[in-house]
């Protein structure tokens, strides 16, 4: 199963992927963004909020061990209703 490869070998699924020639990913959903951002794979980030409360769910950001820093490029205003956020990782 992926997902188990890469909560278990991360570093063996990013040389993969490396090697494939797949070096921008999009990458969608609370547990497979949190492992990016644990493994500081992550150089873009774009957010997009939602005037909707949807409850309980997993959590977009969890625990790093170091905290991330990121510069915020521009905000935009979609349907009159979305906000789609643009960020890029300061190293």
């Amino acid at each position: 199963h992926i997902w188990h490869s890469l909560f278990c070998c991360f570093e063996d699924y990013e040389q993969a992927l490396r090697q494939k020639g797949f070096n921008h990913l999009y990458i969608d959903g609370g547990l497979a963004i949190q492992s990016f951002l644990q493994a500081d794979l992550i150089d873009n980030l774009i957010i997009t909020r939602l005037p909707i409360v949807l409850g309980d769910g997993i959590a977009l950001f969890g625990p790093l061990t170091e905290p991330l820093d990121f510069e915020h490029l521009q905000t935009e205003v979609l349907l009159n209703a979305l906000v789609k956020s643009y960020y890029r990782r300061v190293r």
